[in-house]
């Protein structure tokens, strides 16, 4: 993820509050026809999609075959997105009022509320995948198997859309940048596992 100074010259990082303009910016990302985004809040959004889908990971190592038949591993899956959803937006709520006047923070909400679905995104494909096994069309452990590589492989192409929603030519740092992301990942999920549960 990390560019050369010639890069950096060639194409200058926008500034937090300038609008990002791109070709066409990711589902996820939720953007409507009409709604022109500032560098920040493009960043809340992506880090909103970078911890949903890690703490979704950790819901689908925790699942068990016998969960996974039962439907229990889908919900867990749903209902991580949704709470960790829900405690961003709470966690935003007071931050937004240092500094402000009482009840300032109030006309953030709306923005923290959609910058904080790609948490709630992050838990759709998974889910779906979970629930299908219920259906015993495939195996409970390649229905894990699949969820799990679905959001790793979003994590680890990551890198390929900051550059890109930054204007900058991917690389092969870019590449292996969002690949020891995605290890990095597993290894949080690892520890939480162990260390959590």
């Amino acid at each position: 993820m990390a560019t050369s100074a010639d890069d950096r010259e060639a194409n200058p990082v926008p500034a937090a509050d300038a609008e990002l303009v791109t070709p066409r910016m990711p589902l996820w990302m939720l953007v409507g026809p009409r709604e022109h985004l500032t560098v920040d809040r493009l960043r809340l959004r992506l880090a909103a999609y970078v911890y949903g889908n890690i703490l979704v990971l950790a819901a689908i190592v925790l699942a068990t075959g016998k969960s996974i038949v039962g439907g229990e591993a889908a919900v867990f899956v749903a209902v991580t997105a949704l709470t960790t959803y829900v405690a961003h937006i709470i966690a935003h709520t007071v931050g937004q009022q240092l500094g402000r006047e009482r009840g300032g923070h109030r006309a953030h909400m709306k923005d923290e509320m959609r910058d904080a679905l790609p948490i709630l995104i992050s838990g759709l494909v998974p889910a779906i995948i979970l629930l299908v096994a219920t259906l015993e069309v495939v195996p409970t452990q390649l229905a894990q198997l699949a969820a799990a590589l679905w959001v790793v492989a979003r994590i680890a192409l990551i890198g390929l859309l900051v550059e890109r929603l930054s204007g900058q030519s991917p690389t092969w740092r870019t590449f292996s940048g969002g690949l020891v992301l995605a290890l990095l990942s597993a290894i949080i999920v690892v520890l939480k596992v162990l260390f959590a549960h």
